[in-house]
């Protein structure tokens, strides 16, 4: 009896775990979209702006150890909404820390392509 409580957890954890893996993946590909969708939109305007974000020091993901004043002569920049200084809960940080992600992977892209508008 033991064994079929054992093996039907071990069976359930792993539906569980499978399962949530699939939602990862699926949630990854709408944002992979959503990013190839900006860059192919930036791409066609010629705007090679990076993102950067706000709060008592500037940031450029990708870029943290440019000078700032360098990235924006260089290829522009433009504010990454919702990117302040305050954090009021872990869904607030979790949501800057997606949209760090996002910006970084957009930055890292946006500037091989100013670097070759040149």
């Amino acid at each position: 009896m033991k064994d079929k409580i054992t093996a039907v957890g071990a069976l359930l954890s792993i539906g569980l775990t499978m399962g949530c893996q699939g939602m990862h993946k699926q949630e990854d590909a709408d944002v992979d979209d959503k990013l190839q969708q900006a860059l192919t939109e930036a791409m066609d305007k010629q705007d090679f702006r990076l993102f950067y974000t706000t709060g008592r020091r500037p940031v450029v993901p990708g870029f943290e150890q440019f000078a700032f004043k360098d990235l924006e002569a260089r290829c522009g920049v433009k504010v990454m909404p919702g990117t302040g200084d305050t954090l009021r809960s872990e869904a607030d940080k979790a949501a800057r820390s997606e949209a760090y992600q996002y910006a970084k992977s957009y930055n890292l892209k946006i500037y091989d392509a100013c670097l070759n508008k040149l």
